[in-house]
């Protein structure tokens, strides 16, 4: 019995183990099967990560190609438009090199002698890429001889009166264009070749991965690639391709492939090795290793952790990358890869809209961050309702949304819809708490697809009409049209021509007088520019000024407009008259000098003008950035001598927060409070308001002006207010600086 009984057991266990073992083969099968699969998995992902990264790379190259030619074409306009073709150019060509960082930079005409920027001839230039851009063409090249060294030339048809009469030429060195050109990831290298094999731009390293590997060694997938022309048949019907190879060190190669963008006969050509993927499989295979040495129970559950946890991480990595973490709608990354897809299909016509919140800083500044955090949420709540299938939504950056929606009806139809979105955004109330969105602004631009499939063109369009938005008080909606374009075109020539037009005399300074209220006698001036333009005539500053601030030149017009200034007081003092104090703009631009006031300082000594003659003005909106930068500027510029006065108080938000801190004399009011000071009745709000602050700010020492004042009843009224100077069309307009001359001293021989 017991001997029975014990083989009865053995052969039970033998039984239970022959299952066990039976579990653990099928076990680690199934997870050598999975591994396998997986990795599968692993290499196709980096091929596919491989064609995005050459497809993006390809896209790159014809935007920087396209920008090369863009500042070519600039150039050429400016040049056919101010000079004969001939030596005569090389002055401005030098200057246009030195501006964009050329090589070099000049004109073959169609005798084939080049000048360059230098005002050299060279006879006999080669004709090869020159005949072509005589014909029409826009040519990029690759370019070694004797004119200048080696390096990329970018050449197009010179026009004169609309007749192609040479080639304009611009050539930049291979090592500029290559810190465009730079590879996304470690471990790579990149060529862009045309059609013929020429090379136009290479990696330094290319060849340590490209050598010794021959076209029978090229494989797509494991199939191994028969000749050159089945791939080039490849890449024809696709626009790109992927292989892999082994080079000479024994390291396996992934070579990708992708069309430039509206350049075909280039290609960009990306090698990868792929140690990052064989190290995750290489891990994935210890696992394996590990795992089977346990139970086969075991190996299941960790087989089901494992992959549990694989789809997780998945899910996470996505989310970081893809799905914005505050708002939980579409990222920016994600929104430019599904819009790309979507314009690709041209299934339907899209109209790309942009919007942001006017003056979105300062309502987190007071009203703390959570709160903006609020609206954000609730705006992304509000776009997961407002789109219809088929069209995306995304946060794109700060307060910045974006939408891709169909536009298959009106302009009018597409307005309505948009300003549907905003009231729907201004309707909102979370929980019993009203989150008060109704003064909330919106400036928004708009871009009706046509002909460009490019994302990043397309979002551009559409933030550039979204900034013009900013600048057009009544309009929310901004679409974009070539109106846009002609304006930049525009503001880079006022860009280009500014320093000369200094040097010339073009700026003129311009005298308001300001008054006193009581006796109505010119007790100063301030100081304007209008630009008197060879061409174009009288420019306002509106159309210059804002562009002087972007590029940064308008420090050298606010220390140019000073300079005249003191100018003019100098000749006072010369011949005995009394100075009034002339305030003069001070651009936001110059709170990032470190030496502002030892160059203010400079001017007034060089013309020996007392400080005290000198008042500078800020607008309130320079409050908003840097405050405490500002404030310190301020406290330097009075402890040097000289006045100080706000302009264009009350049109913005900080005004009473920061005025008890402002070291200003003389506090400017913005006209819009005089809108209401023509009517009889005493107790409107306006009066009031203006009243309150004129008193508010005697309180604290300060004097008061009110500018825009046009009338004799807004005259009176600031009288009576107490008021202490008035300025504006009702004394006097702005005036050229003999005219404000005669006038004030026509007003002391009285």
């Amino acid at each position: 019995m017991g001997k029975n009984s014990t083989d009865k057991n053995n052969h039970k266990k033998s039984k239970v183990l022959i299952f066990l073992c039976f579990l653990l083969l099928v076990a680690s099968g199934s997870i050598l099967i999975f591994l396998n699969e997986m990795r599968k998995d692993l290499i196709e992902d980096c091929e596919d990560n491989l064609v995005r990264e050459v497809r993006q790379s390809a896209r790159e190259i014809s935007d920087s190609i396209d920008s090369k030619f863009a500042i070519l074409e600039t150039v050429q306009d400016l040049l056919s438009r101010s000079y004969e073709l001939g030596s005569d150019m090389a002055h401005s060509m030098e200057a246009s090199k030195e501006r964009y960082q050329m090589s070099f930079l000049g004109v073959v005409d169609r005798d084939y002698n080049y000048y360059d920027s230098t005002g050299k001839i060279f006879p006999n230039t080669p004709k090869e890429n020159v005949d072509r851009a005589l014909a029409g063409e826009y040519v990029v090249a690759r370019v070694s001889d004797s004119l200048s060294p080696d390096g990329i030339v970018f050449m197009i048809p010179y026009k004169e009166n609309g007749e192609i009469v040479g080639t304009a030429c611009s050539k930049y060195t291979e090592e500029k264009l290559l810190v465009e050109f730079s590879t996304k990831t470690q471990d790579a290298a990149e060529v862009v070749i045309d059609t013929n094999g020429n090379i136009l731009l290479i990696s330094e390293d290319f060849e340590n991965y490209s050598e010794g590997i021959s076209w029978d060694e090229f494989s797509n997938n494991g199939k191994t690639w028969e000749n050159k022309e089945q791939f080039d048949d490849h890449m024809q019907s696709e626009g790109y391709a992927v292989a892999s190879a082994i080079n000479k060190y024994g390291r396996k190669i992934y070579f990708s492939v992708a069309r430039v963008d509206n350049y075909r006969e280039f290609y960009v050509v990306r090698l990868t090795n792929s140690d990052v993927v064989d190290k995750e499989i290489a891990n994935s295979m210890v696992s394996l290793y590990i795992i089977m040495g346990v139970v086969a129970v075991f190996m299941v559950c960790l087989i089901v952790y494992v992959v549990v946890a694989y789809f997780k991480n998945r899910k996470e990595l996505y989310n970081v990358a893809y799905i914005d973490q505050l708002t939980g709608i579409p990222s920016k990354v994600r929104h430019k890869m599904d819009v790309q897809e979507l314009v690709n299909k041209q299934e339907t016509r899209y109209a790309y809209v942009t919007f942001d919140i006017n003056n979105f800083k300062y309502i987190n500044e007071m009203f703390d961050y959570e709160y903006g955090n609020r609206i954000l949420i609730h705006i992304a709540n509000v776009l997961r309702q407002f789109v219809n299938k088929g069209e995306l939504y995304a946060r794109i950056s700060a307060d910045n949304f974006a939408l891709l929606l169909e536009d298959t009806g009106t302009q009018k139809e597409l307005v309505d819809r948009i300003n549907r979105l905003f009231q729907m955004i201004l309707t909102y109330h979370e929980s019993a708490e009203n989150l008060n969105v109704c003064t909330l602004k919106f400036s928004c631009g708009v871009y009706r697809i046509e002909g460009i499939k490019d994302v990043n063109t397309i979002r551009a369009n559409a933030n550039l009409a979204r900034t013009e938005s900013k600048k057009r008080v009544l309009e929310e909606i901004v679409f974009y049209d070539e109106e846009f374009k002609a304006r930049k075109v525009e503001e880079k020539e006022l860009e280009y021509e500014a320093q000369e037009a200094l040097n010339n005399g073009q700026f003129q300074v311009y005298f308001q007088p300001k008054y006193d209220v009581e006796t109505e006698q010119i007790i100063g001036a301030e100081a304007l520019v209008r630009w008197k333009h060879p061409e174009r005539g009288l420019l306002s500053p509106g159309q210059f000024i804002p562009v002087f601030e972007a590029n940064g030149f308008i420090t050298e017009l606010d220390l140019y407009v000073l300079d005249r200034v003191c100018e003019l007081i100098e000749t006072w003092q010369k011949d005995g008259t009394l100075p009034v104090c002339i305030s003069v703009n001070l651009s936001r631009v110059h709170l990032h000098e470190q030496d502002l006031v030892e160059r203010l300082t400079e001017v007034i000594k060089k013309h020996n003008v007392l400080p005290e003659y000198i008042e500078f003005e800020l607008t309130e909106s320079a409050l908003y950035e840097e405050t405490e930068r500002l404030l310190y500027i301020m406290s330097e510029i009075k402890k040097a001598g000289f006045r100080l006065s706000m302009d264009d108080f009350g049109s913005g938000y900080s005004s009473l927060n920061l005025l008890r801190r402002l070291p200003v004399d003389v506090l400017k009011l913005d006209k819009m409070f005089l809108e209401e000071c023509d009517e009889m009745d005493d107790e409107t709000r306006g009066k009031q308001i203006v009243i309150h602050v004129i008193s508010m700010a005697k309180d604290l020492q300060m004097e008061v002006l009110a500018e825009g004042v046009e009338t004799k009843e807004q005259k009176d009224f600031l009288q009576g207010a107490r008021c202490d100077m008035i300025q504006g069309f009702y004394f006097a307009k702005p005036m050229t600086m003999q005219s404000f001359e005669q006038l004030y001293k026509g007003q002391i021989d009285l």
